[in-house]
């Protein structure tokens, strides 16, 4: 095999790009934009809907990470990259849409929640109200299914568009629709039992 045929180099493992924020190395940079550029700038479109929005985000998740590891060693890198570029794509959209209305998948998502949760609440038990209503949820998605449990998280914490989940699965659309309808049903009641009425 000559110079011109290698084969392209095989990723590095989670494992070892975290030991390389570690060890302060900048290649650790490089290689999670390897392996999670993409999916990092997918989470950040379906939130903020614009191409250099989306590559400020990817920057700042970096940026961010690096900050992070250490001193945190996360058990799944893909996971912990992930928390940090919705919370950074997140304050984009808000600090976006401060200033105008823009088209999102965000929206579109929390839209369809509205239904199960109320977020106008501002009185002083707001607090304790969302941390009840993150217990009922965390609940909820423990008793789902793997299939159901990843569409709710695809569509409710990455924004994934309803087409990409079921392309994904290999589902038609309708029924993968048909399943978050279901679903916001079953959370509605499941809030509803706990004395939040919507």
């Amino acid at each position: 095999m000559n110079e011109n045929q290698k084969s392209p180099k095989k990723p590095l493992t989670d494992e070892e790009i975290v030991a390389l924020f570690w060890k302060r190395n900048e290649k650790a940079i490089e290689e999670t934009d390897k392996k999670y550029g993409r999916y990092l700038y997918a989470i950040a479109y379906n939130i903020v809907h614009d191409s250099l929005d989306s590559e400020e985000c990817l920057n700042d998740t970096y940026h961010g990470t690096w900050n992070k590891i250490p001193p945190t060693r996360p058990r799944v890198l893909g996971a912990f990259l992930s928390r940090i570029m919705r919370n950074i794509a997140v304050d984009k959209f808000r600090s976006n849409t401060a200033q105008k209305r823009i088209p999102s998948e965000y929206i579109v998502a929390l839209d369809e929640l509205d239904e199960c949760i109320a977020t106008e609440d501002e009185s002083v038990e707001k607090d304790y109200d969302i941390r009840q209503i993150s217990r009922i949820l965390n609940d909820f998605l423990h008793k789902l299914s793997a299939r159901r449990e990843y569409i709710f998280v695809c569509r409710y914490y990455y924004s994934d568009k309803i087409s990409d989940i079921a392309e994904s699965l290999g589902l038609k659309e309708s029924t993968v629709s048909r399943e978050l309808s279901l679903m916001r049903r079953e959370l509605k009641d499941a809030l509803e039992k706990e004395g939040y009425v919507i």
